[in-house]
Order: C-alpha cells, then structure tokens, then sequence
C-alpha cells in the first residue's frame, strides 16, 4: 500500500488549526453574560445568523431567566423547521471537511472538540446555573448539549476552512455568541431566543 504524503501534508494545516480550536475552549468565557442586555454585537451576530440561516424575519430577542430560556430549548423540539435548515448546513459543512481532511483525520478532531467541549460545559453549567431551583440533569444535558452542538459546527467549519472563507456563516456567529458569554438558545416564531 502506498501512502498519498502529499495529501497528508495537506491537511496537516487544517487539523492543527481544529485542535487549536478544541484547546482554546478551556478559556472561552461560556454563561458569562447570561440573562444581560444586548450589546451592539450581540444584536448584530443574533440577526446576522438568522439572516444567513435563511430567516429574515426573525429579531434577536433576549431572555431573562434561567427558567424561560430552559422552557425555550425545550419547546425547539416543535419547530423542526429551523432544526432543518441547520441540519443541511451541518451536513454540507462534514462534505466540505472531507474534502480536505481525511475522514481518520476529521473524526479524531471532532471527537476531540466533543470531549472537551462536553467536560467544559458542564463544568461552567455547574458552577453557573447548580444554585437555580429549576435545575436539573436534564437541564444540565440541555446545556451542554447546545454548547457541544455548536463546537462540533465550529470545528467543522474549521475543518472545512468555511471560518476563513465565509466569516458570516451561521455556524461561527452562533459560536461568536457562545463564545461572548451568551446561550443562543434557538429560533421560536419570529424571535432568535437568547439568555
């Protein structure tokens, strides 16, 4: 069997920038500014991803409380529409990745980024959200579960070189929104929910 070395010094760029990635998720200030008012950026990232993930329509609208923005991710599960248009993002982003990253090289990255971003979340949901009466493991599965959803999509987009190429894509604002200390909860109606 002979090795293909030119295309493994290829993707070599894009794996290190991926774990890179996946090393700076320790320091990202995740629940930080939960429940705050919007900032000037963060009103522009919330409406500028829900323009480029195909609803004009929808204004960012910002949650108060631990309770109503855990009742918001729930009730995401009857409105499939958004979950869909993010799904054929996702999926076209894996394409993109495979097509300059071996899949051997891919899975181990995302795989890495889905460790730590799963251990960092609970730790920061722990240590944020432990004291509020409406917490629960399923409230903890929740969070964690966004956080990890949309570091696995920014790891893609690293893979792909989506982040360099097309700064706007929703993937990397709804992780520019993570990554502010907000909880980009989701989409209901007209409304981009965020705590």
């Amino acid at each position: 069997m002979t090795l293909d070395y030119s295309a493994l010094l290829d993707e070599i760029p894009h794996l290190l920038r991926a774990r890179a990635f996946a090393d700076s998720l320790a320091a990202a200030p995740l629940f930080s500014r939960i429940g705050e008012a919007f900032d000037q950026q963060d009103r522009a990232l919330a409406e500028l991803y829900a323009q480029n993930l195909g609803f004009p329509h929808v204004s960012a609208a910002r949650l108060v409380h631990f309770g109503e923005a855990l009742g918001t991710a729930e009730s995401l599960d009857d409105d499939p529409e958004t979950w869909e248009a993010e799904e054929q993002f996702r999926a076209s982003l894996h394409q993109e990745a495979l097509m300059v990253t071996s899949e051997e090289g891919a899975s181990a990255l995302l795989q890495l980024v889905a460790g730590q971003a799963g251990a960092i979340a609970k730790e920061r949901a722990t240590d944020v959200f432990s004291h509020m009466p409406q917490m629960s493991e399923a409230g903890l599965n929740c969070l964690v579960g966004h956080v990890s959803r949309a570091a696995h999509c920014m790891a893609l987009a690293i893979l792909s070189d989506t982040d360099e190429a097309e700064p706007d894509h929703p993937f990397i604002l709804r992780w520019s929104l993570f990554n502010r200390g907000r909880w980009p909860v989701g989409i209901t109606g007209s409304s981009f929910n965020i705590y």
